[in-house]
């Protein structure tokens, strides 16, 4: 009796909820996008007017050595070190994240194609930074986006299969990757940054939705255990020790510096939606009584 109850009271919930929910992922994504295309008619020359002025590293200033990361120091023949190695976590956690994705997913998962292009991301990610930060020019930061462009995509399609049809999910993941290719390209060869930080930013609003929606288990029952929650702390964390790049480099008397330690903290953002996955194959059911016996 208390298990059918449970159930029942369960969908009741659900239902009334999901609807506010799609309701509410489907204004952020239009808001969103408008955003983005508003973007690509700001001119850069007006925004330097304003006092915004990046340069194509997407920056404000340049250090003596000619890019924006503080730790120049060459080791075994292997420029900008410890900025160029930083990056495996991005590849092992690529590379396990996939292997997860596809042991414990059925390939009839709404989120499996997503979560796929997530891990996948992250493997090109390792690829691209590893070459940018190897020569940090502004050509080859065009490399290190694209790989961000995937997971982006990746990670906001996975957000959608959630709340949404997987068809949409995979659309929508499509024109993440277009739109995160043309930001990239424009940020280089035309100046135009602003394109990347709304694509950046405004996904980031999107995982935070999410994230705020996952928050809550039932009626009155609240859980701070979300791995989309957990996502969202390690990216903050990400851009802080990116913005205290230099300040941390002496705080730790120039023995790492934040940009080194940004890439460590991104790489382990999905981390916690890969563990996620173990309950994955629970029936609706079983995912119920899972969390009334916590």
């Amino acid at each position: 009796m208390s298990i059918s109850t449970f159930s029942t009271s369960e969908t009741v919930w659900s239902g009334s909820s999901d609807e506010a929910a799609v309701g509410v992922v489907i204004k952020v994504l239009m808001l969103w996008a408008l955003l983005w295309c508003l973007s690509l008619l700001i001119d850069p020359q007006w925004l330097a007017s304003l006092g915004v002025s990046l340069n194509a590293h997407g920056h404000t200033h340049l250090h003596v050595h000619g890019h924006p990361f503080v730790d120049a120091r060459s080791w075994c023949a292997i420029p900008n070190t410890l900025d160029v190695l930083s990056n495996l976590p991005f590849l092992l956690v690529g590379l396990w994240g996939g292997w997860r994705v596809r042991r414990i997913l059925t390939r009839s998962s709404p989120t499996r194609k997503s979560a796929l292009l997530a891990f996948v991301g992250l493997v090109l990610t390792w690829a691209g930074s590893s070459v940018y930060h190897w020569h940090p020019v502004p050509e080859m930061l065009v490399l290190d986006r694209l790989g961000m462009a995937v997971t982006f995509a990746g990670v906001l399609g996975w957000a959608v299969a959630d709340r949404l049809q997987a068809v949409w999910a995979t659309r929508f993941a499509l024109c993440v990757m277009v739109a995160g290719g043309v930001s990239a390209a424009l940020s280089v060869w035309g100046g135009h940054v602003m394109p990347w930080a709304v694509l950046q930013f405004g996904g980031l609003a999107l995982v935070v939705a999410h994230a705020a929606l996952t928050l809550r288990e039932g009626p009155g029952q609240w859980t701070f255990k979300s791995p989309w929650l957990a996502l969202v702390g390690f990216y903050v964390l990400a851009k802080w020790l990116e913005m205290q790049d230099e300040q941390i480099f002496l705080w730790t008397h120039q023995w790492v510096a934040g940009h080194t330690l940004k890439h460590l903290a991104a790489a382990c953002a999905l981390i916690p939606l890969a563990v996620s996955l173990a309950g994955c194959g629970k029936m609706p059911g079983q995912q119920a009584l899972t969390r009334n016996a916590i």
